[in-house]
């Protein structure tokens, strides 16, 4: 709570808003990165989040500690796109089943 903030109701202030054009981007830990690269199916699924899911995601792995925590948390992430367990505290959803079935259904007519 603020110091003496019963006595500072009604004080006026002024605030500035500046346009800050620099985008965030969130980049992948490469080790996510080379696990969706081996994985095309949950390659498809990733890139069909929306893009708020997609760095909701990255910034989880981002922020771990260890390099064990790290390599589980991967591995959990890559069976959530898959649809098998759930992930940052997110049930699988149909979306990913979806579009799992889609990129299997896609995978067996381009080997016919």
């Amino acid at each position: 709570m603020l110091h003496h903030s019963p006595k500072r109701i009604g004080e006026i202030i002024k605030i500035s808003v500046a346009y800050d054009p620099e985008p965030r981007l969130t980049i992948p830990h490469p080790g996510f990165s080379k696990a969706l690269n081996g994985n095309k199916e949950a390659k498809v699924v990733f890139d069909g989040l929306p893009p708020s899911r997609r760095a909701e995601i990255v910034r989880y792995l981002k922020n771990l500690k260890t390099e064990k925590a790290l390599e589980k948390n991967i591995q959990r992430a890559i069976n959530f796109l898959m649809g098998k367990e759930r992930f940052v505290g997110r049930d699988k959803h149909q979306s990913l089943s979806k579009s799992l079935h889609y990129v299997k259904r896609m995978t067996c007519m381009a080997v016919s």
